[in-house]
């Protein structure tokens, strides 16, 4: 295992739109949709705006941002909250975007698990990811988020059929100690594993999109040019 140390529920996409300046526009290479879904957090709004706006930063990096929310403590099955996400990165392939996913603590476990469903999809970032061992989490965090604690369940399952080639497309960025995460959980085999200079879950997350973002686009170029 390597290791380096180092909206609303937009379930739609956007009108295309064209980024000044991006190198896809330049080049006129398929621009790349990095389709990105948070954690437990994503009921609570300012949560969830502070995160859409650290995504629109990126933009000036040539890549395009979208945030699709599981609602985790939603009556939604995992299964119904992943076939919405599908149906969404099936919408951007179609526009001939490459597209690829960003996952941070539970939602980890909704873009590898999307991954393991369509291997078209060029590139996965897990951040302070949640993805195994379901009895770390207390009884309550589970009942009241009946997708995450199925995530649990299903996720270590589909990791199995994602071999080497699929699983160095994956980059896993986690803090120095996370402190709610055990740090064993935050690495994924055969995945590109980094550590950041941070300590904390939530600091890790927020420290990750607004100072990672050229390190991940970097990574999604790497893996998109192979």
């Amino acid at each position: 295992m390597s290791e380096h140390v180092t909206s609303d529920d937009s379930d739609l996409p956007a009108p295309a739109e064209s980024i000044p300046g991006a190198r896809t526009a330049r080049t006129g290479k398929p621009p790349i949709r990095l389709i990105y879904v948070p954690g437990l957090g994503d009921r609570m709004p300012p949560l969830v705006h502070l995160q859409r706006e650290a995504l629109r930063t990126w933009r000036a990096l040539g890549v395009r941002t979208t945030m699709f929310r599981v609602r985790w403590s939603s009556d939604a099955s995992f299964e119904e909250r992943l076939d919405r996400l599908d149906a969404l990165v099936e919408q951007f392939e179609q526009r001939g975007e490459r597209v690829a996913l960003m996952g941070a603590s539970a939602g980890a476990g909704a873009v590898l698990a999307e991954y393991a469903r369509r291997r078209s999809i060029v590139a996965v970032v897990i951040i302070a990811g949640k993805f195994l061992e379901p009895e770390d989490i207390i009884k309550p965090v589970l009942e009241r988020n009946a997708p995450f604690a199925q995530s649990l369940s299903a996720v270590p399952k589909l990791l199995e059929e994602l071999g080497p080639d699929d699983r160095a497309k994956i980059l896993s960025l986690r803090s120095a100690r996370d402190g709610v995460v055990d740090d064993e959980d935050t690495l994924l085999e055969g995945a590109v594993n980094e550590t950041m200079r941070v300590v904390g879950h939530v600091i890790a997350i927020g420290y990750a999109l607004m100072f990672r973002a050229r390190r991940v686009v970097r990574f999604l170029r790497e893996v998109v040019t192979d």
